[in-house]
């Protein structure tokens, strides 16, 4: 009977730990490319860089986000991680073709997915009920 419960609690125990170790990662990875993706965004706005640094900027910015990838596709859905990138790769082909005000929409477009997926997958009230 022992035995069996705390058997149980360690899986219990392991499942939070896991949890929070993903939730941390995640949260770090989301913030760190959405402030990337601000980054790029306001250069934009504001005209600051050409257009080939515009480009030279999104394309870092988004082999940053494959490294990334590589380790949130393990836990979070694909479909919400292919999201992003069909955002990422639109605006980064409106940049290229200089049709700036697309790309800040598509830009944004990304930052909301990116947000969704770290509030849905976070733990708390609203997602457990």
């Amino acid at each position: 009977m022992y035995r069996e419960l705390v058997i149980s609690a360690l899986i219990i125990i392991s499942i939070f730990l896991l949890d929070r170790i993903t939730q941390n990662y995640t949260d770090k990875v989301i913030n760190e490319a959405i402030q990337d993706l601000n980054i790029v965004k306001e250069s934009i706005k504001v005209k600051k860089i050409d257009n080939k640094e515009a480009v030279k900027k999104c394309n870092e910015k988004y082999q940053k986000w494959l490294r990334y990838h590589k380790y949130l596709a393990f836990y979070i859905e694909h479909n919400e991680l292919e999201k992003v990138e069909t955002n990422y790769i639109s605006g980064k082909s409106f940049i290229e073709t200089k049709n700036y005000e697309n790309a800040i929409n598509e830009l944004e477009k990304t930052i909301f997915v990116m947000r969704h997926i770290n509030d849905k997958y976070s733990v708390n009230l609203e997602n457990i009920f």
